[in-house]
């Protein structure tokens, strides 16, 4: 009878980019390890030459199955560039540089191909020499031919070798979970606001394209988990202060922001007078059209303003749940909550422990 296809599916982790790529080896390194295990491999026979035509091509095919599953391992968990969210596309683009990845990536591929097919027909081709001598150099050919072929891509596995130590020390952040970025001059009280709304410790990261630390928060938004993003070398400074790469950092979070508090220290402590404040809120605001915007003074328990902005003390935590609900109801215009499901209310706080269920129902299916 007709069985029909189980496909397993975790809930609610499509946006995870958990990257578990192993360390890579250089050309000579995975040589190394091919040709070792290689040089273990025999085959008994009765005849000498029969024994040596065996070994031959056991060795052979030793070689081209341990490249092919190295570089293909390597191939299979980088990730796969045109099904990244848009933000992790355009970071990954910063820190590495796309074309470099695809060209690095076919460069292995290439290789990996040539060399199975050199070793693979060798392999065939030993079993049809008589002589002794003419199996040893099929062999030696073959050998010289994949070394030549690896060594022509080093280079490219050097690349990929830096690409996997700067996308492992990507910060954990979810493109799929609703986003509040905080901006402000330095030392107006990013870091304690995230502090305050989160609901547990903020995380602390250091992204890949600065080396201030960046602090990233959680809050509840009903049932659906939020992130609280600190964004040191993004949204602290004016435009024409950014390097190349904070100025594509921006554009990057253009893409994963849903709301932008814009934080200002009215006493002036922080060091910058408020008209630069409010023009750097301008300038940002102008940058980023497309994202909501919350305009917030903080350090109420030094100084108040007659300004029409929401005031806060992030530091005695004043007016803190109040701020908390502006930044909720500005959120679920985007993200309602009437549209999950009763039974899937308990994964959204710890999509992790989501069961990996069998799905067999076609219906809804894109073929």
């Amino acid at each position: 009878s007709y069985q029909p296809i189980t496909l397993f599916i975790t809930r609610y982790n499509y946006g995870l980019m958990d990257f578990k790529i192993s360390p890579v080896m250089n050309a000579e390194e995975i040589l190394d390890k091919a040709f070792g295990r290689a040089s273990k491999k025999t085959k008994e026979a009765k005849d000498r030459v029969d024994r040596k035509k065996k070994t031959a091509s056991v060795k052979l095919n030793t070689v081209a199955h341990i490249i092919e599953d190295t570089i293909g391992r390597y191939e299979d968990e980088f990730p796969t560039l045109d099904i990244l969210p848009e933000f992790y596309y355009e970071i990954i683009d910063i820190i590495i540089g796309i074309d470099d990845l695809k060209r690095s990536l076919g460069a292995i591929n290439w290789a990996k191909r040539r060399a199975k097919r050199t070793l693979m027909e060798a392999a065939r081709e030993v079993v049809s020499k008589e002589e002794e001598d003419e199996i040893e150099k099929v062999m030696n050919q073959a050998y010289a031919r994949t070394d030549s072929f690896l060594k022509q891509v080093n280079e490219n596995l050097e690349f990929l070798k830096d690409a996997r130590k700067k996308l492992n020390s990507l910060p954990d952040i979810r493109p799929e979970h609703p986003t509040v970025a905080v901006a402000g001059y330095p030392n107006v009280g990013k870091s304690e606001l995230v502090s305050q709304i989160s609901s547990g410790k903020p995380k602390i990261d250091v992204y890949p394209f600065t080396t201030q630390e960046v602090g990233i928060g959680h809050f509840f938004l009903g049932y659906r988990k939020c992130q609280l993003l600190d964004t040191p070398g993004m949204l602290d400074r004016p435009k024409e202060e950014r390097n190349e790469i904070e100025m594509q950092a921006v554009k990057a979070l253009e893409s994963l922001a849903d709301l932008i508090i814009f934080l200002f220290d009215p006493t002036e402590t922080c060091g910058y007078p408020m008209e630069k404040q409010e023009e750097l809120c301008r300038e940002i605001k102008d940058e980023l059209s497309e994202i909501k915007f919350i305009e917030v003074e903080n350090k109420l328990d030094l100084d108040r303003t007659d300004s029409d902005r929401f005031k806060i003390s992030a530091l005695e935590g004043e007016n803190l749940d109040e701020l908390t609900e502006m930044i909720k109801s500005a959120l679920s215009e985007k993200y309602p909550m009437d549209n999950i499901k009763e039974e899937d209310l308990k994964y959204i706080k710890d999509p992790e422990k989501a069961p990996e269920e069998p799905f067999t129902d076609f219906e809804d299916l894109d073929y």
